[in-house]
């Protein structure tokens, strides 16, 4: 009953911000949202830095609304990018295996065309849509290969148009895209990947060793689209190419997306910002993007745009403590500020992030928020800024933060954050005041000792000074707890891990941290993932068991299963051919369960419906449970058998086939304890769906359910 309050707060907030914005907006508000690249916490001067000046920045905090409690979902650059543009954490993507690291050179689009994104919002209300700068999305529907069109890509996810790196500064290939082609390119002289270690690569920009890392090049070919890539006009460029457009569409309503590569390594700002900072290569390049806003901000007065413009200032991750990094911090300078950690970890100085939003009129000029925000919350905002209705399914994991913009609202609006760094053995909780992580360190980069590009974790927090009740002498302690708990309201820079004191939280985050991180299941020795065709069932009619129990829903109903979260249009399937290709439905008799369906007659399935099912209790008698199993392979999606208390204690999935796989668990551990089925679906993407049929095993069916899941 205690969420109840907060929840008719936030709704009635929403409620009145909304109304608010609808009668002080009479022409729908231009956009510009700037996604700076590991721009840190600590990074700006209007967050507490001292060694680098950044007037335009703190100018747009001075005139706008600066948040504390912002978030980059992700602690690595293409799942957060991928959060911010689709509204879903990332862990979803892929198949719902994830996406935890940088996109590879090679790597396919990541969104699904057919998902809503930022741009598409903007786009059905009728705004132009451009993206500007670092994509690091992928390209193509298979391994890129780089042949022109890169298609599907930016102009596939609602972009009219986009001008930018394609992959990251620090990574090939060195050249500009504009739409799906290649500046520069010559059909006499394409762009040819050659892979890593080849000497026939195209030259590139030399850079001086302190400039930080970047890899080789491992292109040949398209050698004047390489001259036309300089790494220190990179920045110049994307702002010269912003202002440019906004000029041709200050007539229109407009949203710009300018994903800046300030300040990722290699640190190469433009002549001019060279030696302006007082704490290295590092501080100058923070200076070359906060003269990119000044640029994209005087472009707006100049047209007469500002007052009704919303723009949106922030980054997606914390700073990194690569060479460049610690340069500055030797300087003087904490990139993250105080928080503990870095890039790629799950403590805050991973995703804690500056955020500014400015909107003149609409906003309040000078304002701090401390709500809990993450970039994943721009789809659901840009929806209602627009005044458009998502379903549930499109809106995903993003949460309305509009009220937060324009508005004071007393009450939390969000209920929780997942936040993830590159390792998805830290995958994390965000609730309230508590940060749950479930495993020691922060699950980021391994680099131990400083000079390291790496150098992070338990050795870079004992370098820069930090403190944590787990850490000494730049190493976990051997008694530190095998999970963490902090209390960021009275110790935001994570000090006191105290998850020994609040057992009852930690349980509580922990089930929480469960709806979104399925345990990975556990191969017996012996057992090997199936491929192809897998070991598909055969076909059968409905026939007597031969067993003292069954589920096979031959009843045509869903009863005496239930659902316990989330929503589905139709969980009991009867149909004789699959979506699509026609094929044979390899089901025992005439029904089985699915989350795919949305309904009866549906001419197609759908992925986006998520939830959980779960079986009555059993007690089993011995032997073995048999059945059948299709859908997708990825963390999930599956069915696992449980104990009482929850505990999965063996788990199943499909082979990302239609075609149900024959499944089977041991039953005999089990003998006299309560036990229940728990079919998954947390994935939204491509074979984010379960089919399960035919259980059939020896047991007492009972007529009651786990305490463990509630309805």
């Amino acid at each position: 009953m205690k969420n109840v309050p907060l929840i008719l707060s936030a709704s009635l907030v929403l409620s009145l911000a909304t109304v608010s914005l609808c009668r002080a907006a009479d022409t729908p508000p231009n956009v510009v949202l700037i996604f700076a690249d590991d721009l840190g916490y600590g990074d700006l001067g209007c967050y507490g830095a001292s060694h680098v000046q950044t007037p335009n920045i703190d100018r747009l905090a001075a005139e706008g609304r600066r948040f504390t409690d912002a978030h980059s979902v992700s602690a690595v650059c293409t799942p957060s990018r991928y959060a911010l543009l689709t509204g879903q954490y990332p862990l979803r993507g892929n198949g719902g295996r994830g996406i935890w690291g940088p996109a590879p050179v090679t790597s396919s689009l990541l969104v699904d065309t057919e998902k809503t994104t930022i741009a598409d919002v903007f786009k059905n209300s009728g705004y132009s849509t451009a993206a500007f700068g670092k994509w690091h999305l992928g390209f193509g529907q298979e391994k890129n290969d780089w042949q022109e069109p890169l298609r599907p890509g930016p102009q596939d996810l609602g972009f009219d148009y986009y001008f930018g790196m394609p992959v990251v500064n620090s990574a090939p290939p060195y050249v500009f895209v504009e739409n799906d082609r290649i500046v520069g390119s010559d059909p006499a002289d394409p762009l040819v990947y050659l892979g890593r270690n080849n000497k026939g690569a195209t030259p590139i920009t030399p850079i001086p060793p302190e400039a930080a890392q970047r890899s080789a090049n491992q292109f040949g070919g398209a050698k004047e689209a390489h001259k036309l890539f300089n790494d220190y006009r990179v920045g110049t460029t994307l702002a010269e190419k912003s202002v440019e457009w906004i000029n041709a569409r200050k007539d229109h309503p407009f949203f710009l997306y300018l994903a800046t590569t300030n300040i990722h390594h290699p640190f190469t700002p433009a002549k001019r910002f060279q030696g302006t900072s007082q704490c290295g290569l590092y501080g100058d390049f923070i200076h070359e993007l906060d003269w990119i806003v000044g640029e994209v901000l005087a472009c707006l007065e100049e047209n007469g745009l500002s007052d009704n413009t919303l723009v949106i200032f922030t980054s997606d991750n914390g700073g990194m403590f690569n060479r460049g990094g610690q340069a500055a911090f030797k300087a003087g300078h904490r990139q993250n500020g105080d928080l503990l950690g870095f890039k790629f970890g799950v403590w805050e100085g991973g995703h804690r992030v500056p955020m500014i939003v400015r909107w003149p009129g609409k906003v309040k000029a000078g304002t701090t928020s401390n709500q809990l925000i993450g970039n994943v919350d721009m789809l659901a905002t840009f929806a209602a800024l627009t005044q458009q209705q998502l379903d549930k399914a499109e809106q995903a994991d993003s949460v309305n933060m509009l009220p937060a913009f324009i508005g004071e609202p007393e009450q939390p609006i969000r209920d929780h954050l997942v936040l993830a760094p590159h390792k998805g053995t830290h995958l994390s909780v965000r609730k309230g005041k508590w940060m749950y992580i479930p495993s020691q360190g922060s699950g980021g980069f391994g680099g131990r000792k400083p000079g390291d590009h790496t150098f992070a974790g338990p050795p870079a927090v004992s370098f820069v000074g930090s403190v944590n009740s787990d850490i000494e002498d730049g190493k976990i302690k051997k008694d530190a707890p095998s999970a963490q708990l902090y209390d960021l309201e009275s110790d935001v820079n994570q000090t006191q891990n105290v998850i020994n004191d609040y057992p009852e939280v930690v349980k509580e985050l922990n089930a929480l941290r469960a709806r979104y991180a399925p345990p990975v299941q556990k191969r017996r020795p012996g057992n090997v993932s199936p491929r192809g065709p897998g070991n598909p069932a055969k076909k059968t009619a409905a026939t007597p068991s031969s067993r003292t129990a069954s589920f096979d829903f031959e009843s045509g109903k869903l009863e005496p299963w239930k659902v316990v979260d989330g929503e589905f249009g139709h969980l009991i399937g009867s149909r004789d051919q699959f979506f699509h290709n026609q094929r044979e439905y390899n089901k025992q008799g005439k029904h089985y369960l699915t989350t795919l369906e949305p309904s009866a007659d549906a001419k197609k399935g759908t992925d986006m419906q998520t939830g959980v099912i779960v079986s009555p209790l059993f007690i089993p008698q011995g032997r073995t449970m048999t059945f059948r199993i299709g859908g997708g392979r990825g963390p999930s999606t599956y069915a696992a058998l449980c104990t009482a208390d929850g505990k999965e204690v063996d788990v199943a999935r499909g082979i990302n086939d239609q075609v149900m796989q024959k499944a089977a668990w041991d039953l005999t551990p089990y003998v006299g304890r309560k036990v229940f089925i728990k079919v998954v679906d947390h994935s939204t993407d491509g074979w984010g769906h379960v089919t399960v049929d035919d259980f059939q095993f020896d047991a007492k069916v009972l007529d009651e359910y786990s305490q463990s899941v509630s309805d």
